[in-house]
């Protein structure tokens, strides 16, 4: 065995030089890859033939086998030799090697067998829908350059009105959650008469105070931006702000008397000031909930004028943009015209530039005018009077001068939640109205429970027993105000815009429940 393999391996390099000096004649016309990387199937031939001649049959082919290369040239049809896999393919199939001259992984990858034909189809699709939502997007920012927001008004504010809706089930869920859960043991309290029952004394002074406190704001922020510098200015101001309101909740328990009437020494669920001390929060809460949703409200009347149907972009974006239609550039100016191309007064000969929010053009632009320059119109739509040029230029002027105050609040807006207010989705004001039910709730019971376990609730000739502190009032009062000092810069326009409002909503929302559900272990509602 030892000794024909030494035979074999002589006669294959006695024989090498002649066979290779031929293979080079043979392929000289073969790229720089089968020359350098593909050994001739002769030497192995050769070597073959010279080893059959002194061992066995079987010997041979075993010998033959492990000889063999991986890689050798095969015969094709046009006469060439192509590259195939030595062992594994068959060599008289030139087209199949042709085939195979690319790389495994390219094989690997252009082969059916790992691929099933909705592939192909689901591929379409994703490509054509990416496409779709590219367009869409630059039609939208081209739309924002010239001061215009896709989407239809009347649909924001329907959508819009699950907010008001949140707030009521909210307020309901909480007012009958004080009667079914945490009734009270001990009596109300008799000083109350018939005509003004509980628990309107309660909701009608913390629905005061906040009304107090949110029309000092304007004060208060323009003491602050005097006084300060643009940074210490809104943190003074939400300080300010956030003190005034705590004071104002303290202030309402000793207004409504309501360490006098509570039947346990201490504070406690049981009693019936638990329940009054529930509806001070509750009457706070609601009011900062209606007065949010008027507001909400304001905010997108203010997109009013300036929102276009979505089936409409295109059209309007093909008006602004002049005959060649091409987009605007990053300075934002295109090429055929500029972004004064949609005016705001209403002149006929560019009432084609705008579409409003019905489809029909307006005067102004926008979306709820009537479309004609020249003639004035009733309440019914019927044709008016000819209106002269003075009155015409009057209401122009008048309708320019709303438009850019519009815009100066909008940018306004914009600039404080980081975004236009019609792109921030509806579950955001809904949860922010939520957070406002549980922080008011919270900051109120752990309040006054701190403040009913203080020498301060009681009158000033009346002896105190030892049992009452003021410790837990100078701890509870600061961490009230941090925390809702911390809520209020959170919303304030130097962070909001850099962490969203999605971001301030969830923390309120964080903040609320833990507030709320410390309230109610404190005053033992939850053993």
């Amino acid at each position: 065995m030892g000794f024909g393999r030494v035979i074999a391996a002589a006669a294959a390099a006695a024989t090498a030089p002649v066979v290779r000096e031929h293979l080079h004649r043979q392929h000289s016309d073969e790229d720089m890859e089968g020359r350098g990387y593909y050994a001739p199937a002769a030497v192995s031939a050769v070597a073959s033939s010279s080893a059959a001649a002194c061992h066995d049959p079987g010997e041979l082919d075993s010998e033959e086998m492990a000889r063999r290369p991986l890689l050798s040239p095969a015969p094709s049809s046009g006469g060439n030799s192509t590259v195939a896999y030595g062992t594994i393919l068959n060599r008289d199939d030139g087209a199949d090697s042709a085939r195979l001259r690319a790389s495994p992984e390219r094989y690997r990858r252009d082969s059916w067998l790992d691929r099933v034909p909705e592939e192909d189809s689901d591929a379409v699709v994703v490509v054509a829908g990416e496409l779709e939502d590219s367009e869409a997007e630059a039609d939208e920012w081209d739309l924002e350059e010239y001061g215009y927001y896709s989407g239809s008004y009347q649909t924001k504010v329907a959508i819009y009105g699950l907010v008001p809706l949140t707030c009521i089930v909210t307020f309901l869920l909480l007012a009958n959650l004080v009667r079914w859960i945490w009734a009270p043991r001990s009596p109300p309290p008799a000083t109350l008469p018939r005509s003004f029952p509980a628990p309107l004394p309660e909701v009608l002074l913390s629905a005061a105070f906040f009304a107090l406190t949110h029309a000092l704001r304007a004060p208060l922020y323009t003491a602050a931006a005097t006084l300060l510098a643009p940074i210490w200015d809104t943190l003074a101001f939400n300080a300010a702000h956030v003190l005034l309101s705590q004071a104002l909740r303290l202030a309402a328990l000793a207004l409504l008397r309501v360490r006098h009437d509570m039947a346990y020494p201490l504070p406690t669920w049981r009693d019936a000031a638990f329940t009054r001390v529930w509806w001070l929060g509750l009457g706070w809460a609601a009011a900062e909930a209606a007065t949010g949703v008027v507001q909400g409200y304001q905010q997108l009347a203010l997109y009013r004028s300036v929102m276009v149907p979505v089936e409409r972009v295109r059209k309007i974006l093909d008006a602004s943009r002049g005959p060649g239609g091409s987009r605007s550039t990053s300075g934002g100016e295109s090429t055929h015209g500029s972004r004064e191309y949609m005016p705001l007064s209403p002149r006929t000969e560019r009432r084609e530039a705008a579409v409003g929010a019905n489809g029909s053009v307006n005067r102004n632009g926008t979306g709820d005018g009537n479309g004609d320059g020249g003639e004035a119109r009733d309440g019914g739509g019927r044709r008016g009077a000819p209106i002269s040029v003075e009155d015409a230029v009057r209401m122009a002027v008048d309708q320019d001068v709303e438009q850019l105050l519009h815009l100066q609040e909008r940018k306004e807006l914009e600039e404080v939640y980081g975004l236009p207010v019609i792109y921030v989705p509806v579950f955001v004001p809904c949860l922010q109205r939520l957070d406002g039910f549980l922080t008011s709730l919270g900051y109120t019971l752990v309040l006054a429970w701190a403040y009913l376990r203080s020498p301060l609730a009681f009158p000033a000739e009346y002896e105190v027993p030892p049992v009452y502190s003021s410790r837990a009032l100078a701890v509870a009062f600061p961490v009230v105000v941090l925390a809702h000092l911390g809520l209020s810069l959170l919303h304030s326009p130097l962070v909001l815009p850099r962490i969203g409002v999605h971001t301030a909503a969830y923390v309120g929302l964080l903040v609320g429940l833990g507030g709320f559900f410390t309230g109610l272990g404190l005053w033992g509602a939850l053993s």
